[in-house]
């Protein structure tokens, strides 16, 4: 199972010490260049953990999708959006709640 992960969710279960969590539940996790280069800004809290864990885990976006009413979303909200697309991921791990609407709008 792939799962493509946003900047949020990577930064809480890092605090918590858990992101071996995403591994052990779904096996394969990806985040796009956007999210990693959000989440590994030095100084920034949790980057190395995270830089660590993102090792290898990093895809670039090759393909975008086209979103209807993207106000307000970011950089990497929008790149894994497209990733979860790209490599036709299982699931993506999400809290913006105007990506999870626009996520849902494409399936249909």
């Amino acid at each position: 199972m792939i799962v493509i992960a946003d900047s949020s969710a990577l930064v809480a279960l890092s605090i918590c010490d858990s992101l071996s969590l995403l591994d052990i539940l779904f096996g394969e996790v990806k985040v796009p260049q956007a999210v990693y280069d959000e989440v590994c800004i030095v100084n920034k809290a949790e980057s190395q953990a995270l830089q660590t864990y993102l090792a290898g885990k990093v895809c670039n976006v090759t393909t975008r999708i086209a979103i209807e009413k993207s106000n307000g979303l970011g950089k990497g909200e929008l790149a894994a959006m497209s990733l979860y697309k790209q490599l036709s991921a299982d699931l993506l791990l999400i809290d913006d709640a105007r990506a999870k609407k626009s996520s849902l709008s494409e399936q249909s």
